[in-house]
């Protein structure tokens, strides 16, 4: 994911509660709280508390992610 936000790193931080979203803006899932982050070239590799594959959330890939606000 490209971050849409000047500073993810403060978004993406242990404990936040994230979403993932469609283009159209639905919920796909979540609240999801985040376990670990970290940035790899310009996108950011999330891990989820209670997700424990990476099959899990293969569906969620080139969605958005969304915090509240």
């Amino acid at each position: 994911m490209i971050p849409l936000v000047e500073n993810p790193g403060t978004v993406f931080v242990p404990k936040a509660r994230v979403y993932v979203l469609n283009e159209e803006r639905t919920v796909l899932a979540g609240p999801l709280v985040v376990a670990r982050r970290r940035s790899y070239h310009r996108e950011w590799l999330l891990g989820f508390e209670g997700v424990t594959s990476r099959a899990a959330v293969e569906s969620w890939r080139d969605q958005l992610v969304a915090v509240d606000e």
